[in-house]
């Protein structure tokens, strides 16, 4: 992962424009800058697995990365996606335990990586940050027991509608989902012939059209009345 260069100042300006450190005064802010590093990931490169140690905080400045949780079987779940300005692997630092997810570049991407010691110091001293971070911990927590919700009480089909229609809510702007089957069935938590087979119906049925990694979805009421099935 090579390392990006910009200045300090560069750096203090950006983050000032996450929400996370929105509050912070320019002496904390100077700090973190210092401190902090710019890494380039790859397109389909890890930036670390499930059950590493929590030695940094991120923040994503360029590109996506997805944040996936390992199953019992072998298989991986998408259980977030994040992109520029949003922050990730902080609950590691306040729990001084290993990552419980791996983080994954699904776009070439740049992230500004936070050292433990240098953020837990600022947490100590900035109360505003804590409260920003215990938000967006809370917040991450809600959305992890919806999934685990779905995931224990729908079927696969109610599953992907509600990741599809989801996904279209992010990507309305385009008007249509840029995702392969095997990132489907990610977010799904199933094999990708079971992603594939269900997308056939729903394509013979007309509520969606499928081809070259792109999902438009074209009966969204359906799917809607399918994902609560």
């Amino acid at each position: 992962m090579p390392a990006a260069r910009h200045s300090p100042a560069e750096l203090a300006a950006y983050l000032r424009r996450v929400a996370a450190f929105a509050d912070l005064d320019d002496a904390a802010l100077r700090v973190l800058a210092r401190v902090a590093q710019i890494k380039s990931i790859p397109r389909q490169t890890y930036l670390f697995y499930q059950d590493d140690p929590g030695d940094a905080a991120f923040v994503v400045r360029l590109g996506k990365i997805a944040i996936l949780l390992a199953t019992p079987d072998g298989r991986e779940l998408v259980i977030n996606e994040l992109g520029p300005g949003e922050c990730f692997g902080e609950l590691a630092l306040l729990t001084d335990a290993p990552r419980t997810a791996s983080a994954l570049a699904r776009q070439d991407s740049e992230i500004i990586r936070l050292p433990r010691d240098e953020f837990l110091d600022e947490l100590e001293h900035q109360p505003k940050l804590m409260r920003h971070i215990l938000e967006i911990t809370a917040c991450r927590l809600r959305a992890s027991t919806e999934r685990e919700r779905a995931l224990a009480f729908f079927d696969a089909p109610a599953r992907l509608a509600r990741v599809l229609l989801e996904l279209d809510r992010a990507a309305s702007d385009k008007g249509y989902i840029t995702l392969s089957q095997d990132e489907l069935a990610r977010h799904v938590g199933v094999a990708r012939q079971t992603t594939a087979k269900i997308l056939g119906q729903w394509r013979r049925a007309g509520w969606l059209l499928t081809g070259r990694g792109r999902v438009v979805l074209l009966d969204r009421a359906a799917l809607g009345r399918r994902a609560e099935q």
